[in-house]
């Protein structure tokens, strides 16, 4: 059990997301998730679509293509499944950078990609708040 947005939790997501198949994308696509803490820092990671299929890094490892970014209480909530991201973005708690035109029409690429992670989320220990 990793805990979330730590360095074995990415590795985790990199290993779930490149074992599926159904995540091959051309052109490629970067989506990057920034959390803030209260103290200040960031964590996040990266999320490559590509025609090879899926990879997960640490953030900056790329330009990234969408950026999310949030709080780590609405990371949580999200990643847990508690939250639906069109309600944190309505209630300003999760802000999209970048070209968010490029996430339309991906429905199913998404979908699968929570199919992958699903087991790494079923495991994930939550992280306090800084």
């Amino acid at each position: 059990m990793a805990e979330f947005l730590s360095d074995t939790w990415v590795e985790e997501l990199d290993a779930a997301v490149r074992a599926a198949h159904d995540l091959a994308v051309d052109p490629r696509l970067v989506v990057e998730q920034v959390v803030r803490h209260g103290d200040g820092t960031e964590a996040g990671y990266q999320v490559h679509f590509g025609p090879d299929g899926a990879c997960v890094t640490p953030l900056g490892t790329a330009p990234a293509d969408v950026v999310l970014v949030t709080d780590l209480d609405t990371a949580w909530a999200l990643h847990q499944g508690a939250l639906r991201a069109q309600d944190a973005f309505a209630r300003s708690a999760l802000k999209v950078r970048g070209r968010p035109e490029v996430l339309t029409g991906r429905t199913e690429l998404f979908a699968a990609f929570e199919r992958a992670v699903a087991p790494v989320r079923a495991g994930t220990t939550s992280v306090d708040a800084r």
